[in-house]
């Protein structure tokens, strides 16, 4: 990993810090937790044979997805997210945070964006290991440590899932092409060297062995929204199961499973129209909790500060003209405008969107049941079952809007649509049109109406990051070679 022992000397503070972060983490209803004793020069023994100070250390680890970092395009898991929102057609950034990513240039052996999300991705794996491992070695119940681990697994799994989305090409395309290490143990300060890179096969068998596991053992229950249960596995395997392309009915039980198997209640929200700012909504899944004081000072947490134009924030983000044009005049998501008035003069300018509204309490959307209906119709067309499709694809069209019809495509026609939806149901989000482009091996074409109108040949290396050059430097598996692309 990056500079070994730089990182391995971070991850050492960083694991003393989380003792001390977010004791009072936020659920769902908004009240505090109750808060631990001072838990100072605690040892991991004491931490891990204390359910309450165990929790306290997942808590500092879902804090630590809020994280504000060395620069607000670097800041915790939403950042990973909002670069791959700004890699697509859809929407167009101003010259500011997230311009680089933007222009397809932020993915360079010393860029901020390939050194953050290489250090992010292993650091919480770091975490994951070193929680299964205390738990497995403490004298917790067998319950807890059953329900610890299941965290641990989920935190481990989703993890590696990101890394190899960022920094290798399309899974199916080489499975056994070698890019990244998984580690299923922990780093500690005396650990010497790195790992040797697996091929992407052997890092997705591990991925599937940990949410499989996670999801046997994960409770339903939670104490909010910000915290993983099984439904949140659930979604995190048809994410994964959505890359693989090879378990279709796989996504589809993992989807339906994680929105509860009510496409038509599942997709409900009061969100559209009030700026998605609050994780109460039953339609959230997973989301970021903000206290409005220290997780968005300096505009930290995006896509809210990025996107809002209507308040004081940093207003940098446009939508795409042509992807407006999608959107019926009913549609609840449509809540475009051409609020500064320059479409004739500066034409990327023309549109914002009201989808997200900033303030420091705008709360972080993660993942949302409309995805994994989404997800589940995507399943359904590549099952054959055309019908279940199209009806699960209305579940979502027709609660967005009054006028919506029913599908009657057929064959490829059926197919672009529901990409189509997902990216007008989830922009701004995770990066939908990105994501949905690497893995189906698609082009990103953008209009000529971009500031910066880069494309993005279909398998290019421009969908993935280079190997961080401290890693390559450090480690005796890597060479330069690796970064030819």
């Amino acid at each position: 990993m990056k500079n070994k022992q730089n990182f391995k000397m971070t991850l050492g503070y960083r694991f003393m810090a989380l003792l001390f972060v977010t004791f009072v983490f936020v659920g769902c209803s908004k009240d505090y937790l109750d808060e631990p004793q001072n838990t100072e020069g605690l040892t991991e023994e004491v931490v891990f044979n204390s359910r309450q100070i165990t929790e306290s250390f997942i808590a500092g680890i879902y804090a630590n997805y809020k994280g504000q970092y060395d620069d607000p395009d670097t800041g915790g898991l939403y950042s990973l997210d909002f670069a791959r929102v700004m890699k697509g057609n859809d929407l167009i950034q101003a010259d500011a945070w997230y311009g680089i990513d933007y222009a397809h240039q932020n993915r360079e052996p010393n860029f901020r964006r390939t050194l953050f999300n290489w250090d992010f991705n292993y650091q919480t794996i770091n975490y994951a290991n070193i929680l299964i491992q205390g738990v497995t070695d403490s004298n917790l119940s067998d319950s807890e440590k059953t329900e610890f681990i299941a965290i641990g697994k989920a935190l481990r799994a989703y993890h590696h899932f990101q890394l190899l989305l960022d920094y290798a090409p399309n899974y199916n395309n080489d499975r056994d092409l070698v890019r990244i290490p998984y580690y299923t143990e922990r780093v500690s300060l005396e650990t010497v060297g790195g790992k040797e890179p697996a091929p992407l096969s052997e890092v997705m068998d591990q991925i599937l062995l940990d949410i499989n596991d996670a999801i046997a053992d994960l409770p339903e229950t939670r104490t909010g929204k910000s915290f993983i249960n099984k439904a949140v596995a659930n979604g995190m395997k048809a994410r994964i199961l959505a890359v693989t392309k090879d378990d279709w009915a796989g996504l589809s039980e993992a989807a339906s499973a994680a929105y509860g198997g009510n496409a038509s209640s599942a997709v409900v929200s009061s969100n559209w129209g009030s700026g998605f700012t609050n994780m109460e909504d039953d339609e959230w899944l997973w989301a970021l909790f903000q206290n409005g004081t220290s997780e968005t000072n300096y505009y930290w947490g995006h896509a809210a500060a990025m996107m809002d134009h209507f308040t004081l924030s940093y207003q940098a983000t446009y939508v795409n003209p042509n992807f407006v044009s999608e959107f019926s005049a009913t549609d609840v998501r449509n809540t475009f405008s051409d609020f500064y008035n320059v479409s004739a003069s500066v034409p990327w300018r023309e549109y914002v969107t009201g989808k997200f509204a900033f303030a420091f309490d705008s709360d972080i959307v993660v993942m949302r049941k409309s995805e994994m209906v989404l997800l589940d119709a995507e399943a359904q067309y590549q099952l054959g079952n055309f019908t279940a499709a199209k009806a699960l694809l209305f579940a979502l069209q027709s609660e967005r809007d009054p006028n919506a019809v029913i599908s009657s495509n057929t064959g490829i026609q059926l197919f672009e649509e529901i990409l189509l939806e997902r990216r007008k149901e989830m922009y701004g989000e995770f990066g939908v049109e990105w994501f949905d482009a690497k893995r189906y091996n698609r082009a990103i074409l953008r209009d000529d109406v971009h500031r910066i109108p880069t494309d993005v040949a279909a398998d290019s290396p421009l969908f993935y990051l280079k190997i961080p050059q401290a890693e390559i430097d450090a480690s005796e598996f890597y060479t330069d070679a690796i970064n030819i692309e």
